[in-house]
């Protein structure tokens, strides 16, 4: 294809990168001479052609190499221009990850044509310019190749949402990759409301995907391990066991990817933990044998298989090969499987975890203790979880539930309501929620805490104001396991605390910013003192506490050995949701609730 002249673009160009500065050995800047006064003798604008990036100015159809996936350009002088010698190119308009300046010289003899490889940051209608310099060192006209680059789409997609056909593959090729859903069933707590629950039986199989294991692939779901075991989440099984697997060790809870034999393994890991909704992503380069594991978006672990990969293409959900001695069928939820047949970029795993739907993020319920409702009452010391089934352990209480749907806590030493695991993953958006009335407001505590090893990760708490005005409630965020962390706090003044009342905190990671709303509402801007009303704090460090979870105790300091603030309350229950909740959903909920609970008698 031919590409167009562009006649004194050196000021266009210029304001169009941003240069930094060369290092040694790059190519030099344009030559003084202004374009519009290059004569005759000048080269004239390259020719630019590519199968990975077809030409395209307008009414571009959405296909060619997409975001994240490298491509190639073929520059070759035009007919007639034997004394060029060099070539440099530059994107207009970068973005983080891509060239900024003029690329370094690329050699050529008498013009003949050479490769330029780029992979794009950004989707879209994108324009690369390039020179040809003769041997005089005189850089020529420009030319000016446009080119679309499409989204990163991936090859299947199973999110379970359609009831007649829950196991369709509505991905870019949904003529295959149909998924059987064996022993799984489908769940109303997923990630995205429907789900797939694997309960350690015959594994869910899809016979063709068209993604191999024995090329460049990705992987990317939403998991929430259930149960205290191993579970193999994904794989694909071969001969020789696993060529591909992603899953959860119960063993020093990890997250694993990589591929595993009878006899041994190769496989990424990183930190892990059960009772929490967590983005997992596998990404592997076949040029180097290397897949890396990434954890809610960031790239955590790589590991370099020993030989090449084992080819496979029929991938399976909730169990491993029946070749290895332990398949690790086991009990777990997924949701919003995707699968490409290229090395996905960090921008398109990025996409897959912010979950967003046709009205913002998608939010759903990780935890319901909702004592409103008849069926659930505190039983043999347990008080049952009506998403995940995570029973809080009940200390110190005694037998105080009382009707109208409350659980009263006395506000004494000792007592507790845990949970041995997190709800919510406190690295990625999450919502809690509580539905109580103070029976002793002159007293504060601790409403629910989730703890790091070292430090109260996030607290939702009750104070009194220490200029005798009344209590307040409170949420606060450490940016960091240590009990010298900074710590974002964001607060609401309780005017009625013998009602019921309804707190909401939400913490949004795409805006590092955490929330607090009381009633449905947000609260005004304070005056600016240390106790005035706050609706909204940034966060800018977030990091995954995988301690217990409480409710009604804990401490008002990070120091997990602090004194205990026990909460003398009645209440009505508690909620925890993956992902943010919006302040639309908050001030539309029922009465006395927050967004999505189950009404009395549900």
């Amino acid at each position: 294809m031919s590409s167009r002249l562009v006649a004194g673009l050196g000021v266009a160009l210029a304001a169009s990168i941003s240069f930094a500065p060369q290092a040694a050995g790059a190519a030099a800047p344009p030559s003084a001479r202004p374009i519009g006064a290059l004569d005759d003798a000048a080269p004239l604008a390259p020719v630019v052609t590519s199968t990975s990036f077809p030409e395209c100015s307008t009414m571009c159809p959405h296909d060619g190499t997409p975001v994240g996936v490298e491509g190639t350009f073929e520059v070759g002088a035009a007919k007639g221009d034997t004394d060029v010698d060099a070539y440099r190119w530059a994107i207009l308009g970068p973005v983080e990850g891509e060239p900024s300046a003029y690329s370094e010289t690329i050699l050529t003899k008498a013009g003949r044509a050479r490769s330029i490889s780029f992979t794009s940051h950004k989707t879209g209608l994108r324009n690369l310019q390039v020179q040809a310099r003769d041997k005089a060192g005189v850089w020529g006209h420009t030319a000016s190749y446009s080119f679309y680059v499409p989204a990163n789409e991936v090859v299947t997609e199973w999110s379970f949402g359609d009831p007649s056909d829950p196991g369709a593959n509505s991905g870019a090729d949904p003529t295959t990759g149909t998924l059987d859903l064996g022993g799984a069933v489908t769940s109303s707590v997923g990630r995205r409301d429907t789900g797939l629950q694997l309960r350690g039986g015959a594994p869910a199989t899809a016979a063709s995907t068209g993604v191999s294991t024995g090329q460049d692939f990705a992987v990317a779901l939403w998991a929430h391990v259930d149960a205290a075991e191993s579970v193999t989440l994904m794989s694909v099984p071969t001969a020789e066991g696993n060529a591909f697997e992603i899953g959860y060790d119960a063993t020093d809870g990890s997250w694993l990817a990589g591929r595993r034999s009878a006899t041994g393994a190769e496989l990424a890991s990183a930190p892990g933990g059960r009772g929490a909704w967590t983005h997992l992503a596998a990404t592997y380069a076949s040029s180097d044998d290397a897949l890396t594991l990434w954890v809610n978006g960031k790239a955590v672990d790589t590991v370099a298989y020993s030989g090449e990969a084992w080819d496979g293409s029929r991938w399976q959900l909730g169990c491993g090969s029946v070749a290895l001695p332990e398949p690790r069928c086991g009990d777990a939820t997924v949701d919003e499987i995707g699968l490409w047949d290229n090395r996905a970029s960090a921008p398109a795993i990025a996409e897959r975890l912010r979950l967003e739907d046709e009205t913002g993020y998608a939010t759903s319920m990780a935890a319901e203790w909702n004592l409103g409702v008849s069926t659930d009452t505190v039983e043999s010391g347990v008080l049952t979880d009506r998403s995940f089934g995570a029973p809080l352990q009940v200390a110190g209480i005694g037998d105080q539930y009382l009707s109208g749907g409350f659980l009263a806590l006395p506000g004494t030493t000792g007592q507790s309501l845990t949970l041995g695991h997190p709800v919510t993953d406190s690295a990625v958006s999450f919502s809690v929620a509580a539905s109580l009335r103070l029976t002793d407001p002159t007293r504060g505590g601790v409403i629910a805490q989730q703890a790091g090893e070292n430090a109260a990760a996030w607290t939702l708490g009750y104070r009194l104001k220490s200029d005798g005005s009344g209590g307040q409630v409170y949420f606060q965020m450490a940016d960091g396991d240590s009990v010298d962390a900074t710590v974002a706090e964001v607060r609401a003044d309780v005017w009625t605390p013998e009602e019921v009342n309804v707190v909401v905190a939400v913490y949004d990671v795409d805006l590092r910013r955490i929330e607090i709303y009381l009633n449905g509402m947000s609260p005004a801007f304070g005056d600016g003192s240390p106790e005035g009303e706050m609706p909204e704090a940034s966060f800018t460090m977030p990091w995954t506490a995988r301690g217990p979870f409480a409710v009604g105790n804990g401490t008002t300091t990070l120091d997990l050995a602090g004194p205990e603030a026990p909460l003398a309350a009645e209440v009505k229950g508690v909620w925890q949701y993956a992902g943010q909740l919006s302040a639309n959903d908050i001030f539309n909920a029922d009465i006395g609730l927050p967004p999505g609970a189950a009404t009395p008698g549900g």
